[in-house]
């Protein structure tokens, strides 16, 4: 997860530069280039935690119950992953670009408002393992709002750049 917040936070100069010159093209460039590095790779190590979760738990415990329960746990947990990517550059270029209200209000919707709820709702349908599933409802949901918000704001930006 430090890479893509690295990936993000990396690409925040790049975004305000462009931004602050009215380079608006090369900043969505920038933005879409590096989400899209950034899921793939997150894809990438989601996929080996996945099948590698009974091995790395393995690795730590030797009780076959633990490994079982924990197992399942890191499934939940490493499926949120690639969606962390979108919500994590979003809230980089809405800081890079002065919009620290919309970066502060992903930040209270991630936790407060969606993966809170998630964790209880989730808890209550499948317990013990409604916990690890939390994180990727809450991130899957900030995934489609900031897509659309993101494209909005690139949108905006274009055609103000036109006037």
């Amino acid at each position: 997860i430090q890479i893509a917040i690295g990936a993000s936070q990396g690409i925040m100069p790049l975004i305000s530069y462009n931004y602050a010159n009215h380079n608006i093209k090369r900043m969505k460039e920038g933005f879409t280039f590096t989400v899209k590095i950034s899921i793939l790779f997150m894809s990438i190590m989601m996929l080996c935690y996945y099948f590698g979760a009974r091995l790395l738990i393995g690795c730590f415990m030797k009780n076959d119950i633990v490994v079982a329960i924990g197992t399942q746990l890191l499934h939940g947990f490493c499926m949120g992953l690639p969606f962390m990517v979108v919500d994590f550059t979003t809230v980089g270029a809405f800081q890079a670009i002065g919009m620290g209200k919309n970066a502060l209000l992903f930040a209270v919707a991630r936790k407060l408002v969606l993966e809170i709820p998630a964790i209880f709702i989730l808890d209550m349908l499948f317990p013990l393992y409604g916990l690890a599933y939390s994180q990727l409802v809450a991130e899957f949901v900030l995934t489609i709002v900031a897509i659309v918000v993101i494209r909005n704001l690139f949108k905006k930006l274009e055609t103000s750049q036109v006037k």
